[in-house]
């Protein structure tokens, strides 16, 4: 099976070079950080590091892929934009995926979003590398849970305003069909996880994370996580 990744950012287009880098691993899932920018600490993209090498791992786990080797590779650069593309390669024993961010402003947002579009992502990916359809009316909706599942069991508390949900409806005419799917499933699966808050946000160990990490292990098979 083959993978190519894409990573669309808004802005004007530049060319950046790369200050840090830090190699981290998590089981078979070995991760690389590449940053263009210098705001983030040492400490801050060790944590990074980690955070996307466990949000990836949870996805392949979901689907028993736990002895897949995985090369993950995560690029900051600034706010500017650009395309980024990572062809499919011939079949090698590992798995390889690129992906690039914003930095913006607040390392925190940064991780939280790296950690939940990893989960997305890497969903997408496992599922069809277990032979699962790739397309299918509950795909997105569950790569959306998977974000949010792995916020809560990684970072140990989400927050409604975590949740998927800032797609604006009146803008479907004027977009692809895909990201109109996306951003629609988006907010369904946002609406949908409000009714696990009894308050503006939950942790892991609480009657609300609790009951949530049982639905993302009932849902989509996130492994040992429900409590």
């Amino acid at each position: 099976m083959q993978v190519a990744t894409l990573s669309v950012l808004p802005g004007s287009e530049n060319a950046e070079e790369f200050t840090q880098s830090l190699d981290c691993a998590t089981g078979p899932v070995a991760v690389q950080i590449r940053s263009a920018v210098q705001a983030p600490s040492f400490e801050q993209i060790e944590q990074l590091c980690a955070g996307a090498a466990r949000a990836a791992g949870l996805a392949l786990q979901s689907v028993n892929l736990t002895q897949t080797p995985v090369r993950y590779q995560v690029t900051i650069v600034s706010d500017g934009g650009g395309i980024w593309q990572q062809p499919a390669r011939p079949a090698r024993p590992e798995l390889v995926v690129a992906f690039w961010f914003p930095a913006g402003d607040d390392a925190d947002a940064l991780r939280e979003r790296v950690i939940s579009t990893t989960a997305h992502e890497f969903h997408h990916i496992a599922t069809a590398m277990a032979g699962q359809r790739r397309w299918g009316a509950h795909r997105e909706p569950e790569a959306y849970l998977a974000g949010a599942c792995a916020l809560l069991a990684i970072e140990g508390e989400l927050r409604r305003e975590q949740l998927p949900g800032r797609h604006d409806p009146r803008a479907d005419s004027l977009l692809p069909a895909a990201a109109r799917r996306s951003g629609n499933a988006g907010n369904a699966i946002g609406r949908s996880l409000q009714a696990f808050f009894s308050g503006d946000h939950m942790q892991r160990d609480d009657k609300d994370g609790r009951a949530l990490l049982r639905y993302c292990q009932q849902s989509i098979g996130f492994p040992g996580i429900a409590r």
